[in-house]
């Protein structure tokens, strides 16, 4: 609540209106006219944010790269609209106080403009957030750590807890465990309870059995002795191989979940075994990180700031810093992103 972050004595309207008032501030973005391609993306000067009813400003201090950033810019996400400073993820200062906050998610850098500007001597970047969505970071990480977290957790929380409602008890394959998503995910269906199988792993928190990509979640899962016991599928990566292979391996008795969040194809399709699929009776769910509101990602994220702090989860061990200023390096790592080149997640920072 406003309470938490700024002196009640002081009314939210007159500090809105005196903002509002200040000289206007010129920062900088990156932003794209159109999309097709990463060439598309420049460094341009823009107007400090004008706040609206019921909004705070947020200087960020870092802001996470995700696959959906890059997807957005060159064109594979129709709902995209131009022209669009992309971003979704941040870490910074609440402007009122400086109270460190982080957040993510809703149409930021969709279909209103996102979090990629970067600070630069006198120039500074902010983005509005609604007051009532405001969430402190967590205290034992630093910015860029915290902005490189938001949106994969946020998509972790949803996997694990709204669509595959994993149990304690529930044996877990999850293709991509070592990617932002996956990794998360990990720690989530642990922390459940459940039995993970990942086909990557870096946790030091999570260690479930470890196999290679293609051709051997089938023989894993059976010498594990655990073939037609597999009650949850996590598709963090989107290769059709390991997800037939994994989906072989689920539970016949109709309550095995699968959820897929991405597809590696550039047309987003891919070949599925209906014969297993059907044959076992399961049920598939798309991940969308928007089917929560800006107060349900708060409370998750108030949740995660907590057990990361208590060390009950564990946050990124390193991240790859970006300077925006080097549209070579902006570039490069978008383009890692999307062909997951990389387990270390990269972020925006001054």
């Amino acid at each position: 609540m406003i309470s938490r972050f700024i002196n009640p004595s002081v009314s939210f309207e007159s500090m809105r209106i005196g903002y509002c008032l200040h000289r206007q501030i010129t920062m900088q973005a990156l932003k794209f006219e159109k999309t097709g391609s990463f060439d598309e993306l420049s460094l341009v000067n823009i107007d400090k944010p004008i706040l609206r009813p019921g909004e705070a400003l947020v200087r960020v201090r870092a802001a996470g790269i995700n696959g959906s950033d890059a997807a957005g810019i060159i064109g594979t996400l129709p709902f995209v609209t131009t022209p669009r400073i992309p971003g979704r993820d941040f870490s910074g200062n609440q402007e009122w106080i400086g109270a460190e906050v982080w957040g993510t998610g809703s149409d930021r850098g969709f279909t209103s403009d996102g979090t990629f500007s970067p600070v630069h001597g006198r120039l500074f970047r902010y983005v509005a957030i609604p007051i009532a969505a405001l969430s402190r970071k967590p205290a034992s990480l630093d910015h860029s750590r915290a902005g490189s977290m938001t949106l994969p957790w946020l998509c972790a929380w949803i996997t694990v807890d709204t669509l595959a409602n994993v149990k304690e008890g529930d044996n877990v394959i999850i293709i991509g465990a070592r990617g932002g998503i996956g990794s998360a995910a990990a720690q989530l269906c642990k922390e459940r309870g459940a039995r993970i199988f990942g086909t990557y792993t870096s946790l030091a928190k999570v260690t479930p059995p470890s196999y290679a990509l293609k051709n051997a979640i089938r023989e894993a899962i059976a010498k594990a002795g655990l073939q037609n016991k597999i009650d949850v599928l996590l598709d963090c990566a989107g290769y059709d191989q390991p997800f037939n292979d994994a989906i072989f391996t689920m539970t016949a008795n109709g309550t095995g979940r699968v959820v897929v969040m991405a597809v590696h194809a550039k047309d987003g399709l891919f070949p599925v075994n209906l014969r297993s699929f059907y044959t076992k009776a399961l049920t598939l769910k798309g991940m969308k990180s928007s089917i929560l509101g800006p107060l349900e990602v708060k409370e998750v994220l108030d949740d995660l700031a907590k057990k990361i702090d208590s060390g009950l989860l564990e946050g990124p061990k390193e991240v790859n810093e970006v300077d925006m200023r080097n549209m070579d390096n902006v570039k490069g790592a978008l383009q890692e992103i999307l062909t997951r080149a990389s387990h270390v997640r990269s972020v925006i920072v001054p």
